[in-house]
């Protein structure tokens, strides 16, 4: 049974990327034909330099194309 209100995904069991268009963060493409990328957020205290520091770099170095960090 069609849910009308559930069409954001054709099916359940296949794959399929929507369409967009390419933009660049950082000289790193997002989109379009650009493959999946990883982010992450920090969760330190922005106010602690240092510590934030750290932690993009542990992110990164897990794997992660973008790091987002949320200031007051």
């Amino acid at each position: 049974m069609k849910d009308k209100n559930f069409n954001y995904c054709k099916s359940l069991t296949e794959y399929r990327r929507e369409k967009t268009v390419a933009i660049d963060i950082g000289g790193v493409p997002l989109g379009g034909g650009s493959p999946i990328r990883i982010q992450s957020m920090t969760d330190t205290d922005t106010l602690n330099t240092d510590a934030t520091v750290e932690q993009i770099i542990r992110i990164i170095k897990a794997g992660a194309d973008y790091v987002r960090i949320a200031v007051k």
